[in-house]
């Protein structure tokens, strides 16, 4: 059996599990209609970290290169595809001193986007399979924002879900499955608050049906990432992305099959 990775942390398996699955997907802005900006909690900024050009992998094509890994981290912005199994994934991974996003699929329509940031701390890569009897632990949640930078498996509805999240001070990393292969990556680095504001927002979530959910203003200065995945991917249909419009970033996403959401948070 699979246990925490650091014994350290003494919280009860209910603790710990609090906030990780799809029952704690609440309604969000957006929801029932995308959200105007400036409204809540969730505009709250930290200090900046300018995100990159959105980097773009389709299933045929070579890795897509994304610069250097120096102080520099990369986060998905976008999955979709038919996900049916341990021969389809997404995933941003390193070779030689570079950031690269990539995948394989033996289905139709496996494609990914990314972005990157200039930033500290990113040193480990953290990995959830379904086999795995607890979340996995990713250390503290004061300054460190944790966000998906791998996917893949059999995502065949509600019961498939994978999840970056916060309970008790700390970062963990989780996810479900009655499928098979489903398996979540995850990066964290340090970040800071800016005057009252916290260093990244609280969670916004979109579900399949709504509108596109308002994450945040000044896409120039802030960044955003995906932490959640759910639902039935069978083709190019399905899809969860993050995307900036007109000055405001959004989570938004497209299903022809059931139960597909996302969730981001911006830093």
């Amino acid at each position: 059996m699979s246990k925490l990775r650091h014994t350290l942390v003494m919280l009860t398996i209910p603790a710990v599990l609090w906030g990780c699955g799809p029952e704690d997907l609440t309604e969000a802005p957006g929801q029932n209609g995308a959200s105007t900006p400036g409204a809540e909690s969730l505009a709250s900024t930290s200090a900046a970290l300018v995100a990159s050009n959105e980097f773009t992998w389709s299933q045929g094509n070579l890795a897509k290169p994304m610069g250097g890994t120096d102080g520099r981290s990369c986060f998905l912005t976008r999955v979709g595809g038919d996900l049916q199994g341990g021969g389809e994934r997404v995933d941003i991974f390193q070779s030689g001193g570079s950031w690269y996003l990539g995948g394989a699929s033996q289905q139709t329509g496996i494609h990914g986007a990314a972005r990157c940031v200039e930033a500290e701390g990113d040193t480990t890569e953290y990995q959830w399979t379904q086999s795995m009897a607890y979340p996995v632990y990713m250390g503290t949640a004061t300054n460190r924002v944790c966000y998906l930078v791998g996917i893949a498996g059999k995502f065949n509805g509600t019961g498939e879900w994978v999840h970056a999240y916060v309970s008790g001070g700390s970062w963990y990393l989780n996810g479900n499955s009655s499928q098979s292969s489903v398996r979540a990556r995850a990066r964290c680095i340090d970040v800071s608050p800016s005057g009252t504001d916290p260093a990244y927002t609280n969670e916004v979530a979109w579900y399949q049906g709504s509108p596109a959910s308002y994450l945040m203003a000044t896409p120039s200065t802030r960044a955003c990432g995906l932490t959640f995945v759910r639902g039935k991917f069978e083709g190019s249909g399905e899809y969860v992305r993050i995307y900036n419009d007109s000055g405001y970033w959004y989570l938004s996403g497209s299903s022809n099959q059931t139960g597909v959401a996302a969730r981001a948070r911006c830093f």
